[in-house]
């Protein structure tokens, strides 16, 4: 597949395949590798529950904070957090900006009509600051714990079966979606000579993808079957890394309760 549409499925599979894959970090010696994985699981998570709770912009701000520092002790590149984070609260923006002009307020500017307001703003600004702080608090379980134990750490934690057994198949398929679309990219680009513009990227797209889907589906499969002759009807049983809870894990699970019990406070008290 040539042209723009091409360009952008090579480079968003490449930037996806390295957004997945994040062991190099968890194998550092930093303040959160260190951690047991089920005091990280369960602390980071309070600590984005006590983010998705608060509607205070300084609190959110100071969860930022939080969030970067534990970046810094856990020798996690900030550039490489700020990537993961990224899509997902730029998405979130992008569905509530219609609330700068429908929140009533003080008028800030008034375009076309429509009076974007102080309020609005405000309400936009934090609504996608509390959603980038949530995401990167759980990315930075999975940048510094091994998805393995990850995995072993929710079964530990009594989460239903059939919620650890999607998550871990899923994780694992995605690989092998990004790893047939880059095979199916490259043999389209292998094919043709020349460039192509939107017009031509959008005729290769339409050639190609009825053969992606009936590969995804047939790769599904052959999944499915690999897992059952593996013993797949049995619930996922990973090796668990047994580890003796320090101080350390005691501090960050007290740091977690006592941030979810002060944004309750903040939000309902009177």
């Amino acid at each position: 597949m040539t042209g723009v549409l091409g360009r952008s499925i090579a480079s968003v599979t490449g930037a996806l395949r390295s957004v997945f894959t994040a062991e190099r970090v968890a194998e550092s010696d930093g303040f959160l590798q260190r951690r047991d994985p089920r005091v990280s699981l369960c602390s980071l998570a309070g600590l984005a529950l006590a983010v998705m709770i608060t509607r205070t912009l300084a609190v959110t701000l100071a969860f930022g904070v939080v969030s970067v520092a534990l970046a810094r002790l856990s020798v996690v590149p900030l550039r490489r957090l700020f990537a993961r984070s990224a899509v997902v609260p730029l998405a979130s923006a992008f569905v509530v900006l219609p609330q700068a002009a429908l929140i009533p307020g003080d008028a800030l500017v008034q375009l076309f009509g429509v009076t974007v307001t102080d309020a609005g703003v405000t309400y936009v600004v934090a609504f996608t600051l509390r959603v980038g702080v949530g995401v990167a608090l759980l990315s930075l379980v999975v940048l510094t714990t091994p998805f393995s134990a990850v995995v072993a750490a929710m079964r530990e934690l009594r989460v239903p079966v059939a919620l650890v057994w999607v998550i871990a198949v899923t994780y694992r398929y995605l690989f092998l979606f990004f790893d047939e679309l880059q095979r199916l990219v490259l043999a389209r680009n292998s094919r043709t000579t020349g460039r192509s513009g939107i017009e031509g990227g959008w005729r290769d797209a339409r050639r190609i993808a009825g053969t992606f889907l009936l590969r995804t589906l047939d790769r599904g499969e052959r999944v499915g079957r690999g897992m059952r002759a593996r013993g797949g009807a049995r619930p996922p049983s990973p090796y668990g890394r047994s580890r003796a809870i320090d101080r350390y894990d005691f501090a960050l699970a007290l740091l977690s309760a006592s941030a979810v019990a002060a944004s309750v406070v903040i939000r309902w008290s009177p």
